[in-house]
């Protein structure tokens, strides 16, 4: 397999989508041309309405623009990995599976399609085929941020405890402030019965995401464990109070998608702006919920109404910062608009956040 370079390692799907269509502007279609497309020029053409789509949150759209693109230049390492995303994002795992292993046979040193092909691993719960497509990620980058953290997850999953260690502790190396790699290692130390590790890299977690109902719960039994029962009994409450907040939140979302079908129908049928409005009378209704925000959001860019975007996207992150969508289309408004630090700030964030683009450690 072919290295890649250091400057690239750690890079996230989202960002090799953005190097895939260098002549991308904006996520409009270019005019209609009076001569037909030479094979070149229509992937090029494929590729910004693509990245377009996606940029933008309309998955099923940029799935049909890249299986355009497939059809133009066949096993493309630019179109295969971003095609297979959509298929995740979109849940056709098998089918992503099929594109991803048929690719791979012919182009193994595409590092991007196998970690694609990790995460689908990952949801079908193939945990030992998942870590083989790590390790051979790591092979040929052996600091991949991605490999290392879902490799110490898949390998705590499997109850190698040993080597799952090894992995999360490169992941934080790579990136410190990743509550979930914190997270699992102290799950991982608790396994092993090293209470004394655990209990740091379980604080650590708490201390980055204070919402973080796992690592409240399993904090309860490692203070226990450690004598510590004042701070058990704190960490109780905390976590008590938690989960009632979280089913109030569950019941409340519910409503919220109950009384979503007709915008729901009304994007399926591209009905935008009565969509929008169905959209923005639910965020009069529900004030603090940031999917309405976001939904907003990308209805005003198919729309191209980019100011009114931001300020929706921008009140979603306001509300859940660690909701990952509305960063990755922030990152796009601000180097649309020039602001390069507000971009790649947004992209971090992201990035950060879907480092376990599958879920989370279970509890």
């Amino acid at each position: 397999m072919t290295r890649i370079p250091s400057s690239a390692r750690g890079a996230l799907l989202p960002a090799l989508l953005l190097a895939a269509a260098t002549a991308c502007s904006g996520g409009a279609s270019p005019p209609d041309r009076a001569e037909p497309e030479r094979p070149r020029e229509a992937l090029a053409t494929l590729l910004v309405h693509a990245e377009g789509a996606f940029r933008d949150g309309n998955y099923p759209e940029a799935q049909s623009a890249y299986e355009e693109a497939l059809g133009v230049a066949p096993d493309d390492p630019r179109i295969v990995p971003a095609l297979g995303t959509c298929y995740l994002k979109n849940r056709l795992t098998r089918k992503a599976e099929s594109l991803l292993t048929a690719h791979l046979a012919k182009r193994p040193d595409d590092l991007a399609s196998r970690l694609v092909l990790a995460r689908a691993y990952i949801r079908e719960s193939e945990l030992d085929r998942a870590a083989e497509a790590l390790r051979a990620v790591l092979e040929s980058d052996p600091d991949n941020l991605l490999a290392h953290y879902n490799l110490g997850f898949v390998d705590y999953r499997n109850r190698s405890y040993d080597e799952a260690v090894v992995h999360l502790k490169r992941a934080i190396e790579l990136r410190p402030g990743q509550p979930e790699a914190h997270y699992t290692l102290g799950l991982t130390y608790l396994a092993l019965g090293r209470t004394g590790a655990a209990v740091p890299e379980l604080e650590r977690a708490v201390a980055i995401n204070p919402k973080h109902v796992g690592a409240h719960f399993n904090l309860v039994s490692a203070y226990v464990r450690a004598g510590r029962m004042k701070d058990a009994e704190r960490e109780r409450a905390i976590y008590t109070d938690l989960v009632r907040h979280s089913k109030s939140l569950d019941e409340r979302t519910a409503q919220i998608k109950a009384q979503s079908v007709p915008a729901i129908q009304a994007m399926l049928d591209k009905r935008y702006p009565e969509a929008l409005a169905e959209y923005q009378a639910l965020a009069v209704k529900y004030p603090d919920y940031a999917p309405l925000y976001d939904k907003i959001g990308v209805l005003q860019l198919r729309l191209e109404h980019r100011a009114e975007a931001l300020e929706a996207l921008r009140k979603a992150v306001a509300l859940d910062p660690d909701f990952g969508n509305p960063h990755y289309v922030l990152s796009n408004l601000y180097r649309e608009a020039g602001d390069e630090e507000a971009a790649d700030r947004e992209l971090t964030i992201f990035a950060a956040l879907e480092t376990i683009p599958e879920g989370k450690s279970g509890y």
